[in-house]
C-alpha cells in the first residue's frame, strides 16, 4: 500500500490559511491470478419396491396398509480436487397421504462417498424391524408417489441437491387379503 498525497491550501476555522492533506492509499502492489475452472454434477435414480413381508406382492403393485421400501443411490463427478467437495449425504422422503408436508422419512447412508446409497430407517412400527413406510389402508387405488430430496452435496459454489419421484400402483387393500368368518359346522 502506498499513500498518495494530495495538498491543498485551506483556510481553517480560526481565520490562518494552512496545508491539508487530503491523500489516499492505493494498492501498487503486482498481483498474479491464475484461473481454475471446475464443474460437479449430481445424478440419482431410486427404486420402490413392495416389502417381502407383503403377501400379495409384485413388483410395480401392491394392497394398500403394506409397506414399500425406497432404494436410492447417487453419484456425484467432478473435475475439482476430492477436498473440494462431497458426496450426497442425506435423503428425506415426503409421502402423498401428508400431501409432502409435515411428515418425512431420514434416511439411512448405505454406503457413503461419490456414489452414495440410502435406504429408509427401520420402522419402529414394524413387527420385524423393517425399512418400510406403510401406505395407509384408506389410501385410494392408482398412483402412489413419494418424494425423495437428495441433499448435502457439497461444492466450494454450494449445495448441489436433487427431488426424485418414483411411483407405485396401489390396487386393492390389506382387508382383501384377511377373512373371519364363523366356522362351518360339520
Amino acid at each position: 500500500m502506498v499513500w498518495i498525497p494530495d495538498w491543498e491550501w485551506v483556510e481553517g476555522s480560526n481565520g490562518k490559511e494552512h496545508w491539508r492533506d487530503r491523500g489516499y492509499w492505493e494498492d501498487q502492489g503486482w498481483w498474479d491470478y491464475r484461473r481454475a475452472s471446475y464443474m460437479a454434477s449430481l445424478s440419482a435414480s431410486q427404486t420402490i419396491a413392495p416389502d417381502s413381508k407383503s403377501p400379495t406382492r409384485s413388483t410395480s403393485q401392491l394392497k394398500s396398509g403394506y409397506g414399500i421400501n425406497i432404494n436410492t443411490y447417487t453419484s456425484l463427478s467432478s473435475n475439482a480436487p476430492s477436498s473440494h467437495i462431497t458426496g450426497a449425504q442425506h435423503a428425506l422422503s415426503y409421502f402423498p397421504e401428508f400431501a409432502y408436508q409435515k411428515f418425512w422419512r431420514l434416511h439411512d447412508i448405505k454406503s457413503a462417498g461419490y456414489s452414495a446409497s440410502f435406504w429408509l430407517k427401520p420402522n419402529e412400527y414394524s413387527t420385524y424391524e423393517s425399512r418400510v413406510h406403510f401406505t395407509p389402508i384408506w389410501f385410494p387405488d392408482g398412483p402412489y408417489t413419494p418424494i425423495t430430496r437428495i441433499l448435502d452435496a457439497w461444492t466450494p459454489a454450494g449445495m448441489l441437491s436433487l427431488q426424485l419421484q418414483t411411483t407405485i400402483t396401489i390396487s386393492g387393500n390389506l382387508f382383501s387379503d384377511w377373512h373371519i368368518a364363523p366356522q362351518n359346522p360339520t
